[in-house]
This record gives C-alpha cells, structure tokens and sequence, in this order.
C-alpha cells in the first residue's frame, strides 16, 4: 500500500485503530466467565462472535477477513453517495487480512506510519466500543470482559509504545470500585487516555449520566493522574429511542434506517457533553480535560446555543458561564467532511484535533489528506490541530 504524505510536518493522529485479534476479549477472561461474556461459534458456516451467547451484530464482519480498505466510504460520509445503501457491495474491493499485519501488529504499524508521515497517535477499538450496550445486563461480566480486554490491549499494543502508539484502555463507569480498579491499571501501566462511549451509563438501578456525583471516585482519579478522556463514537444505546418509534433491533455498524440514522445522528455525544456541563463534572473536577473521538463536530453549535439559552434563563443553576465551561475543558476531533472553519470559530484551533480513522473504511486513505479539508487555517493553526494539541494531552500538559 503507497501512502501519500500531503504536509511538510509530522503529524498526531488522535484516531487510529488496530482490527482486534479473536481472543482480545478471550484471552484473559476466566472461563467460568466466558459464556457470560464473549465467545466465538460457528454457525451456518460462518464464525460468528457471541457475546452473553447470542451472536453480536455491532460489527458485521467481526474476524475482519476479509476487510475494507482505508478511505473506501469517503464518498459515502461525504453525503455523495449517489448508488444506494448496500453492505455488501459498498466497501469495494476487500483484501486478506493476511496482506495488513499493521492492522493488528504494532511494530508492522510504526513502519506504516513512518511511510504516512504520522509521528504519534491515539489508538482506539474497533469492536470494543460496541460492547457496554451488549452487557448491560451483566455488570459483573461486563466488567470482567473490559478488565479482560485492557490485559489483552497492554499486551499487544501497549498504552504507550515508543512514546508513538497510545492505545486507550477502555473504561465503562457500570461498577465504580471496578472502574476505579482499571483507572489504577491504565495509571500504572503509562496510559495517556482513557476510551468511554457516549451514553448514559447502565448500572444495577438502571441508567445514569456519566457526570451523575455517584461516579466521582472515578472522575477524581482521572482528574489527578491528569489522564484525558476520549469520549470515543460507539453504541450508545440510542436503539432504544429509535424503538418507541419503529422497530429496531440491535445497534449495527452500517446498517440504519433513513429515521434511525436522522434522528440520532451526534445526538449521543451532544447530550453527553450537555450533560457533563449540566450536571456539574468540571465544576467539581476544574482540570479535567475531555475529547471527543470519532463523533464529529457539527453536534458543538447546537449544544453551545442550547446551553447559552439555558444559561440565559436560570443562570442560578451553573456555577459559571456554561459555553466558557465547555470551551475550556472539551476538544474535538471532527469528520472530516464537517464545516471546520465554523468549529475553529466557535472553540478555537487550540481545541479541535486531527483524526484519520485509519484503517477504517469510513476514514481517509492518507491520515495526512486531512490538511485539503483545513485550507482556510493558516500554517500555525495547521500545526496546532494536526500535532501540537494531541502531544499536549499526550504529555499532560495543562491547557
């Protein structure tokens, strides 16, 4: 594979993704435990992953053979598809996983990265991020299963690689002695971020916002140990919603109706950032610092306006300005067919971030093509999005 190197700077890439390997979620997972968590059948000839013992979804091709090239849906996500939906023939060519070692061995990946021109980057879950939803019911194997999944993920990533590759373990907040458990484990083992999903949180009483004080012991450690939080794209339950409306089944990746895919789009993680704002998280946690990963951008102007107008009308209810409050604490990573120009005007080049998604089909076949979608910034803001604020969360920096 030629990559094309589109700027004249190394580059930080705050959304990479490896393809995990079938045991990420097996390999540590007790096996009185297993069937309560993630198993692989074979049914109807097909592997298939089961997750509590019902075959998964979340992804349709879970063993990533054969897989998507990178940038293969740019038209797609660019609101330019023009010949219909179809998942089996949308992707394009796909290759043997065989031909990619970097999609799943990281030393493979830094040669790859060296030939992108990408010096460092965040590295996110492919599949991981669509499993909170499919344990909820669970919360003992849901935290066995991710506790699990970040050995796994030390193990063949690591949470800091040659000080290049920052994998982000990958924290559900369901159990607080639990989760508190894994913020240590990130700590311990040198992680620079950790991964949530946006969404309210399932806990044995049910559903609850992330930011609810019932949670503080785990937002107080990350807050210390100056960890970021990346609020990464997954399924967020909002299937659910989409239910009192039609019928709808469990969340797929690709696979939505015209009302599903309307009425939910960044709705997730804008009602995830109004509640961190609306429930207090960074008045009792002022240097905490949060970026959205792979949620794109264009949910910021309608949170930033409904917040000001909330503010506007019971200001008695914040502890301060509540579009000051977001602008401090929250960076974000946009699509790339967002309007960025409009994201840089409203929170400033100092907190948006680049992200290729690479290797993903959904994301761009050069990381550092992102740059044509950026024309309007000047060189310094380039820098800025493109390198200096990633390695300033990467090296802890205070903003």
């Amino acid at each position: 594979m030629q990559h094309t190197r589109h700027v004249d700077f190394p580059v930080f890439d705050s959304d990479m993704h490896y393809y995990e390997d079938e045991d990420a979620f097996i390999r540590f997972v007790p096996k009185n435990m297993q069937k309560r968590c993630m198993q692989w059948a074979h049914i109807n000839g097909k592997k298939r992953l089961l997750v509590a013992g019902t075959v998964n979804r979340f992804i349709p091709n879970p063993t990533w053979d054969p897989i998507a090239r990178p940038g293969s849906l740019d038209d797609y996500f660019r609101g330019k598809n023009t010949g219909g939906v179809d998942v089996k023939t949308m992707f394009g060519e796909l290759d043997p996983l065989s031909e990619h070692p970097e999609y799943q061995d990281r030393d493979a990946r830094l040669a790859v990265m060296d030939a992108q021109g990408v010096e460092a980057a965040f590295f996110f879950p492919t599949l991981a991020v669509g499993m909170q939803r499919s344990l909820a019911h669970d919360l003992d194997a849901l935290t066995t299963a991710f506790a699990a999944f970040n050995r796994w993920m030390l193990e063949d990533w690591g949470f800091d690689y040659q000080n290049r590759i920052f994998a982000a373990p990958v924290l559900s907040l369901a159990d607080v002695d639990k989760a508190v458990e894994q913020v240590e484990f990130a700590i311990d083992n040198g992680a620079r971020m950790v991964c949530m999903v946006p969404g309210p949180v399932p806990t044995a009483d049910g559903n609850l916002s992330p930011a609810w004080p019932t949670f503080d012991p785990v937002w107080a450690r990350i807050a210390e140990a100056g960890l970021t939080v990346g609020i990464h794209g997954g399924d967020g339950g909002m299937q659910a919603y989409v239910a009192n409306w039609e019928p709808a089944g469990a969340m797929q990746a690709f696979r939505a109706t015209p009302f599903g895919m309307t009425a939910t789009h960044e709705r997730q993680i804008g009602d995830t950032m109004a509640a961190f704002i609306c429930h207090g998280l960074y008045d009792r946690f002022p240097s905490l610092r949060v970026a959205t990963i792979e949620n794109g951008g264009m949910w910021v102007p309608h949170v930033l306006r409904e917040l000001q107008i909330t503010f506007g009308k019971m200001p008695q209810e914040f502890a301060r300005n509540p579009v000051e409050s977001f602008c401090e604490h929250v960076w974000v990573s946009p699509f790339f067919e967002d309007d960025l120009p409009l994201l840089k005007d409203l929170i400033g080049a100092d907190h948006l971030l680049f992200g290729s998604d690479w290797p993903h089909a959904e994301g761009l076949a050069d990381p550092t093509a992102f740059v044509h979608d950026i024309p309007g910034f000047s060189p310094e803001e380039r820098q800025k999005v493109m390198h200096d604020n990633a390695w300033q969360i990467a090296t802890r920096q205070p903003a």
